[in-house]
């Protein structure tokens, strides 16, 4: 760039003319470029950048979105899933458990019972502490029978954990019996 010699307006140096005064314009010696209009190379567009940033905003948005919606972003912002008490329990855990809320439902309802443990397998009687598939029988004295939900509903989810695939509970006061049988979960075939 160059001013103009007469009304000093800058110019681009390619102007043959002043646009401002019309004073004749003179390429300047030693521009090296040769011709007309000397060195002068008219400049080359830029690259807007402003397709890409938006177009990066709208891809990131659309891969935060299928993200956030799927197990990576569900465990992402709601952590992992709280773990289920039942994992921790032993046999024995089960079954204590078991024996402590079936001794609590009897004193609640205001009866007594005594709990046995038989072997599945033999038939023959058991220890709490064996860890193999028992049968537990009840033998209560309720002072109505239909008390016996409250004794036995509290312990059915403790049977699996605790290998207890059959309970028998008696009352000698109604002479009833009921069996309660583990019911073995679903298993879906696989395609």
């Amino acid at each position: 760039m160059h001013d103009c010699p007469g009304c000093r307006v800058p110019l681009h140096g390619y102007e043959e003319v002043c646009p401002s005064c019309g004073t004749k314009q003179f390429a300047r010696k030693g521009g090296g470029g040769g011709g007309r209009f000397g060195s002068y190379k008219p400049q080359e567009p830029g690259v807007n950048w402003l397709p890409f940033i938006l177009g990066f905003i709208v891809i990131v948005g659309l891969v935060g979105a299928g993200i956030s919606s799927s197990w990576m972003g569900k465990l992402l912002t709601q952590g992992p899933p709280p773990e289920d008490p039942m994992d921790k329990l032993t046999v024995l855990d089960a079954r204590n458990i078991i024996e402590t809320e079936v001794q609590k439902g009897l004193t609640n309802a205001g009866g007594t019972g005594k709990l046995s443990w038989t072997d599945v397998a033999a038939g023959t009687p058991a220890e709490k502490t064996v860890d193999a598939p028992i049968q537990l029988t009840i033998d209560a004295t309720l002072p109505d029978k239909n008390l016996r939900t409250g004794i036995i509903d509290p312990i059915k989810p403790y049977m699996e954990k605790a290998k207890i695939p059959t309970l028998i509970m008696t009352d000698s006061k109604s002479h009833a019996t009921w069996t309660y049988n583990l019911s073995a979960p679903v298993v879906q075939p696989e395609e």
